[in-house]
């Protein structure tokens, strides 16, 4: 095992707390002796690039916070909406024509979820119920 692990070593292609979790294994098992394990650590740390270890502190973070994004995104396309708009928002009083809801457009009003059944509906579903449907209770 000692040669095999050198050979590994030599190729520089590792991780290095891989290959020294897995050389304190060998150790531990007693596939090589203290003195093998001191020259195989060295050799590793010596020949350690980093990067194939660890990544620079700023695409570690980057790749967490688009890691992070991305279960945002899946969470809400799972309840029914997705991370920057819901599939039924919340219910805002249009102002005007520029504003006002379509066919299809989808609101939570009063915990109900209506879809919109007319074109420039500016009117919510209790003043204006023939301008909305109903849909099915939110889950």
């Amino acid at each position: 095992m000692y040669e095999i692990i050198k050979n590994v070593i030599a190729s520089g292609n590792f991780d290095l707390t891989a290959i020294l979790n897995k050389i304190n294994t060998l150790w531990l098992e007693s596939s090589i002796t203290d003195s093998q394990r001191d020259n195989l650590v060295a050799a590793a740390r010596a020949a350690a690039d980093p990067q194939n270890s660890y990544a620079p502190l700023q695409e570690q973070i980057d790749k967490l916070a688009s890691d992070i994004a991305a279960l945002a995104a899946r969470v809400a396309e799972l309840e029914g909406g997705t991370a920057e708009t819901p599939e039924y928002p919340e219910y805002v009083q249009p102002t005007g024509a520029h504003d006002a809801y379509n066919i299809g457009d989808k609101v939570t009003y009063n915990g109900n979820r209506y879809t919109c059944q007319m074109d420039g509906c500016v009117w919510s579903p209790d003043v204006h119920p023939d301008g909305w449907k109903e849909d099915s209770p939110a889950e």
